[in-house]
This record gives structure tokens, sequence and C-alpha cells, in this order.
């Protein structure tokens, strides 16, 4: 059967079988990795706040996880400057230091390049009643936010480090997003106006455990530019609905966000550069003020239907204990299986 011809399920199995087998990739079920290298960030690292002893302990533990997977890393450091509350009724410390965002290549055979990233720090107590509330702060250990994105980028660069793409893939663990994207921001100012163009897209992953459902987003200002910037998007949600992932888009019910966008991590960054992105993260769309800010309904395991930043709930033992059974291997499997066929697309690749 030609290429032409084959059912688009089976070019994804072939696809599956030889990311599997036959590209250098891990000799362990999909999505294990990814679990595991969560699980690990959140549990060791907790409190990544930006600019701290800890963060930097972080970043040098993926830097040394990408050079076991085969890669060379870069730990490229970032002046971040904001106001931590400690908890207690301490005073306000006004901190400045240095965050990094950690950055790994997959050169590729052209000068075009796909950029994949996920943050890895964790929320800062801004106010006195975040302080005392455990939002932010030194025991926040962000299973979701964002140790479960870091979790999938790190299997991605496993999987693909011996891959020879058309073109170039470049992860990045982002620092101090949580304080203004200011990693992600640092990033793109780095790049010259023509290698900016020579960015093809953009994807971004955060936060994909707690939310009810998995959602593919565009970003709000190039789509605006050009729909055509919306093709990657659209491409993830067909590769899913092929093989069988649930996968959704954003509805639109709040006219601040516009169907088939979202907002508020990484990409932002990107998409004001003009640069195509598509963000997967896992929320609730139809909740709340319908603006993907609460995850699930609300329960007195959940009692603002979230999780984000908040200390005693974004965390190994609460989501283990009140999520669907599986929810903490089950969801790093179905993003990995999506984003490596989308990146076999995008990048150029075997088989």
């Amino acid at each position: 059967m030609n290429a032409v011809s084959t059912p688009p399920i089976f070019r994804l199995i072939v696809l599956g079988l030889a990311l599997l087998t036959a590209i250098g990739a891990p000799a362990e079920p999909i999505g294990a990795l990814a679990e595991r290298e969560m699980r690990t960030l959140a549990a060791d690292f907790p409190g990544r706040m930006a600019g701290t002893e800890q963060e930097l302990a972080a970043a040098r533990h993926l830097a040394g996880r990408l050079k076991v997977f085969g890669h060379g890393a870069d730990l490229q450091p970032i002046e971040v400057r904001y106001t931590h509350v400690p908890a207690g009724g301490a005073e306000p410390v006004e901190f400045q230091g240095l965050s990094h965002n950690v950055v790994a290549d997959r050169p590729g055979r052209s000068d075009r390049l796909i950029i994949v990233g996920a943050h890895y720090d964790t929320a800062a107590s801004m106010t006195p009643e975040q302080a005392e509330a455990g939002i932010g702060g030194p025991d926040l250990q962000g299973l979701d936010d964002n140790a479960s994105g870091i979790g999938v980028l790190l299997e991605l660069a496993a999987r693909l480090v011996d891959v020879e793409p058309e073109h170039g893939i470049r992860f990045i663990a982002f620092g101090a997003e949580e304080v203004g994207l200011q990693g992600a921001r640092a990033a793109v100012a780095a790049m010259a106006p023509e290698q900016r163009e020579r960015v093809d897209l953009m994807i971004n992953i955060d936060s994909i455990i707690t939310g009810d459902h998995l959602y593919a987003h565009a970003g709000p200002m190039t789509v605006a530019a050009d729909p055509a910037h919306g093709e990657a998007r659209d491409r993830m949600l067909a590769i899913a609905a092929e093989l069988g992932v649930e996968l959704k888009t954003n509805p639109g019910l709040n006219p601040d966000y516009p169907a088939g966008t979202g907002c508020c991590s990484d990409q932002v960054a990107f998409d004001e550069a003009g640069i195509p992105v598509v963000n997967i993260e896992a929320t609730n769309w139809r909740l709340g003020d319908r603006d993907g800010f609460q995850q699930t309904s609300v329960s007195e395991a959940f009692p603002s239907g979230e999780t984000w930043h908040n200390s005693r709930l974004d965390r190994i033992e609460h989501l283990e204990a009140h999520l669907t059974p599986g929810r903490l291997s089950e969801r790093p499997a179905q993003v990995v299986q999506v984003l490596l066929a989308l990146l076999q697309e995008q990048a150029g690749f075997g088989p």
C-alpha cells in the first residue's frame, strides 16, 4: 500500500513502533520515563522559586538528565527580581538573583527550528495571605505545575536523541515562568530577528495532570495575524483522535479567550514575537469563569476546583489520592504519544 493510500491510523502505528524500537528509544513503556522524572522533580526539588538555590539545583539536575540521555545541555542565566513573602509573618523579601533556562539542541539538516518548552520553577508567595494559605513557597512540590510538563519534555528528548531531523529541535526547560514568564521572554530576546523567523513552531507543555481534560491551543496573536498559524493545533487534535486520546481545544465560551487559543504560560512570549505556538494543558474551560483557570469541579479535595500553586494540593500524595486512578501514569503517556507524532511531522524524521 503506498503512502498516499495508507490510512492515518496505520501511519501512526508505524511511527509509534519506529519511535519505540528504532530511534534510540528507552526500553520501557511510553510515558514511564516522563512519569518517573515528573515524580523525581516534584519530590526531590520542592520550592523551586525563581533564582533560589533550590531552583538552581533543579536546573543542574535537569541538565544532568539531558546529558545522560545523550544531549549536550547549557544553563543560560536570567536576571530575576520579585517580591517573596515568607510564611509566619516575616517581612517581605525583595528578591534579586539568577534563574536559568536549561537548553539542549538536536541539530537538523536545515536552518529551521522547532522549540519544545516547559517550565520547571514553582511559584513564590506574593502576599501575606498567600503565604499563610500555602500558596507558593518552599514546600510547593508543583507536580502538576509543572513537573508534569518537564517529565514529558525529558522523555521526548530521550526518545529523539538519535533521530536525524530535517529541522532542528531545541528543548528548553524554562526558569522563572511564575514571575512573569521571564525565562521564556529571555529566550525570545536572545534571538535576533532573523533567528526568530527560522522558528517554525514553539510547543509548550504546562500542567497536564490535575485538569479534567487535555487541551491544545494556538496563540491568539499569531492566529489573529494568520489563521494558518493554528495548523499545529489542528494537527494535534487530529493525531490525538487517530490515537484514541481525548484532546480538546478552548471552546471560546469566554469572549476574552478566543476559541482555539490559550494563555498564560511560556508560549505567550513566543506568540507575542510572531512565532506560531501550540500549548498543551489539562484544565476545564467549561467551569467557573470559563477562562481555563478552574481545572476540575469544586469538592472537599479541591475546594476551589484547582491546585495552582497550592503546596497542600499540588503534591504527589494528594493528587494520587484524589484524582482518577492511574492519572499520573496515563496523562504523561498520552501527551508523549501525541507530541512524538506531531514532532515527526513538524521536524521531519523517519520512518
